[in-house]
This record gives structure tokens, sequence and C-alpha cells, in this order.
């Protein structure tokens, strides 16, 4: 594990790139400290992002991650060399953590040549190859099964490297979920599946589109180890996601983890009839306004709400 953060020195487009490579596979309050820099400049990146959406900057559609910055970092933070992710359509959460600036972004979102993927991938299918992020797709579950084979190569190829595949809880109501578990837990393959489960499907919410699915029974029954994570605990989060990825290299069996979290910038709208509804939010611009640190609600949905009383870039 190599960790390095950021700094923010006097506004969004200025930060200096600080190395812990020399922290490896340490816990301490430095590691946490950069860790928890980097949930911030993550936050930064994305507000400013939000800003040029809000300003009709882009045109092709872009998903936030704002809620999902503590997962993004700590899941990255315990990556190896020879270790692989395969990302969803809401990636810029994970594109930030694995190292893009804003301007590569930017730049990416507006189809430019000098994009992260030189202009030719934009949002919702980015992937960066060069940090492990060998494929992302909008597909609803397509990166399930395009893992396997990932995770088979690297059984057979004996590479010592682990698959983590990031999906939702729209996803798992999809067969290619069940069987993607199944064949891996067969063949004993070295993948990590993360849910993002923030209780939501488009317009939708659990309650009302299904009966819900307990997913650590449903590992259980796939002699699957399960784990849950939920609140953005950075130390919680980083010591979960490394014995994790310990045992699967151990074991050479997957494991499945549920995230439970929110996606930020969801509101409450009238509709008629002394009656409100309240909209999630899917895609495009959120429209609440940021405190100083970045805090979007003040609890702890909000990854910058346990870090808050820091200041910024510290």
């Amino acid at each position: 594990m190599c960790i390095a953060f950021w700094t923010l020195d006097s506004r969004i487009n200025c930060w200096t790139w600080l190395n812990l490579s020399n922290l490896h596979y340490t816990f301490g309050m430095d590691l946490i400290e950069g860790i928890e820099s980097e949930i911030r400049r993550l936050r930064m990146i994305q507000l400013e992002i939000n800003r040029e959406i809000l300003a009709g900057k882009f045109r092709i559609p872009i998903h936030m991650g704002f809620g999902h910055e503590t997962l993004a970092v700590t899941c990255v933070a315990v990556l190896e060399p020879n270790d692989s992710i395969f990302l969803t359509h809401r990636n810029i959460h994970f594109q930030i953590a694995l190292g893009a600036s804003l301007e590569e972004l930017e730049n990416e979102y507006l189809l430019k040549s000098d994009g992260l993927a030189k202009g030719k991938l934009g949002s919702m299918n980015l992937m960066n190859p060069i940090k492990g992020n060998i494929y992302t797709s909008n597909i609803l579950g397509n990166n399930l099964a395009v893992a396997l084979g990932s995770g088979l190569a690297s059984t057979v190829g004996n590479t010592g490297g682990v698959i983590w595949v990031i999906t939702g809880d729209g996803a798992i109501e999809e067969g290619v979920f069940y069987e993607s578990l199944l064949i891996a837990s067969s063949l004993g393959l070295p993948i990590v599946y993360v849910v993002e489960n923030n209780q939501w499907s488009l317009a939708t919410n659990i309650d009302q589109r299904r009966i819900p699915i307990d997913l650590r029974k449903l590992a259980a029954s796939l002699s699957i180890e399960f784990s849950p994570l939920h609140g953005n605990n950075v130390t919680e989060y980083l010591s979960t996601f490394r014995k994790i990825r310990n045992e699967v290299c151990e074991s050479m069996k997957p494991q499945l983890v549920e995230v439970n979290l929110e996606s930020l910038g969801g509101f409450i709208t009238d509709i008629g009839g002394d009656s409100e509804r309240y909209i999630n939010y899917h895609a495009g611009a959120i429209r609440i306004e940021p405190s100083d640190h970045g805090l979007l609600v003040n609890d702890s949905s909000d990854p910058i709400f346990n870090i808050s009383e820091k200041p910024l870039g510290k």
C-alpha cells in the first residue's frame, strides 16, 4: 500500500502532493490524517465540478459521489500494485481517489484530448488502467461478469492480485450478481465485491421496488465471508478493507462487503395537496450550499462531518 495525499495551498487548483509511502501497512495518526486530507480533496474537486455543471460547462451526464468519499479513499488506500478495480457509471469519487486531478476530469468531461482518458470515455465509462482501474461500465451489473475473467486470470497466473468490484443496491437485483458470486466462490477467485448501498435505484427506494435482500445470508449460502460498513469511520473502513484483502489473498476465496451510505444531494418537493416527496439525488448537479469546509449535511452520512473540526488540508 502506497498512500499519498494532497494539501490545499490557496484554491482548488493549487494542491501539493505529499507522498506517504513510508507508512507502508501502518495505521498511525499520520496515515489517518493523510486519508482525511484525501477525503477533503475528493469533496473540493467534486464541489468544483458541481459548480461547473450548474454553469452548463459539460454536455454529458455526470453522476456525483457526494457521501461516497470515505469508501473510495479507504478502498483505494489498500490496493496493491497487482490489484485491479472495476467501477460503475458513478465513478468520480474513485477516479479522484486513484489520483485524477480536477483538470484531468474537466478535460475528459469536455471530451478533450488531454483528459484522463484522452477525451474518449467521458464520465459513465471512465477508466484509468495505469492506476489499476482496468474496466468501467455504465451497463447495470456488467462489470460483475467481466471481473470474473480478471479473477480467473489472476488465479491462473498466480499474480497475487486481488480484484475489487464496485456495484450498487440496484445492480444486485440483476441475475449476474448471484451468478458471479456463485462462480467466484466455486472457482475460488480472489474477488472482493463492494456494494454501495444508498437505498435508491434512480427515483425508487428499496421499500418501493422490492423486498429486502439480506446480503449476509446470501453470502453465507454461497460460502462467502461478509462484512458490513456504515458511518464513514476512516479507521474502521481502513482496517476492514486491509483485513479483507489479506484474507482473500490467503484463502483465495471471494468476499462481500456492503457499505450503507447516502448519496448526498436529495431534496424534498411539494407534490400538491399538502403532500411532500423526497427526491433522491441520482445525477447532475446537487443544489446544497456547502459550508466553508465543504460540509453538506450535519451528520455522519457526510464523510466531512467526522473530520470537519480540523482545518482544511491539515
